[in-house]
């Protein structure tokens, strides 16, 4: 494994560890609770992972983020792994020379602010860390206390996926990293 490779991997490991346990995200509504709702309001698969994966393209270009890597899956908005389900990804970038953590996800942040989305969590949702939203997309940005020189990124989807992913390999992570650096 390259040492390059090796710090993505590790880097990804770190940020699930350290950023795994330290938000909650109530379920969003669907509005009147009928089925016939949540099929309207419904994504595929494809459209929620595509959902995370825009946003850390779209983090890359704003705030032009260099090294990124990232890898995701599908994660259940409940507690006992049944639909809805989500998009996740995790990701990373390298930090500027000199510019702690803290700093440059504030950076980040302000960038995407200015590109139109919103200061921390929606309404009702909190998280720790950077936070900014733009819709039911979440982003939490901070740092990596065994890789102090990459910016951890953690991107929530809307929880709109109603397929069952508990049986079918999609909550196993995958490395996403040449997605998110395609600029097709």
């Amino acid at each position: 494994m390259t040492s390059s490779r090796c710090r993505t991997v590790v880097a990804a490991a770190l940020c699930s560890v350290m950023l795994g346990g330290c938000g909650v995200i109530p379920l969003p509504h669907f509005g009147s609770g009928n089925s016939a709702d949540k099929q309207s309001d419904s994504m595929t698969p494809d459209q929620a992972m595509a959902q995370v994966v825009g946003t850390g393209r779209q983090l890359r270009k704003v705030a032009r983020l260099e090294d990124v890597s990232g890898g995701g899956h599908f994660q259940s908005c409940d507690d006992v792994g049944s639909p809805p389900y989500r998009g996740y990804l995790e990701m990373s970038s390298v930090l500027p020379p000199g510019v702690t953590a803290d700093a440059y996800a504030r950076q980040v942040a302000d960038a995407m602010i200015a590109a139109g989305w919103s200061e921390g969590a929606p309404p009702g949702k909190t998280l720790y860390g950077t936070v900014i939203h733009q819709g039911g997309v979440m982003v939490v940005m901070g740092g990596v206390a065994r890789a102090p020189s990459r910016l951890a990124i953690t991107i929530y989807g809307e929880c709109r996926d109603m397929t069952n992913h508990r049986d079918d390999g999609g909550t196993v992570g995958r490395d996403l990293t040449d997605q998110l650096n395609d600029d097709s």
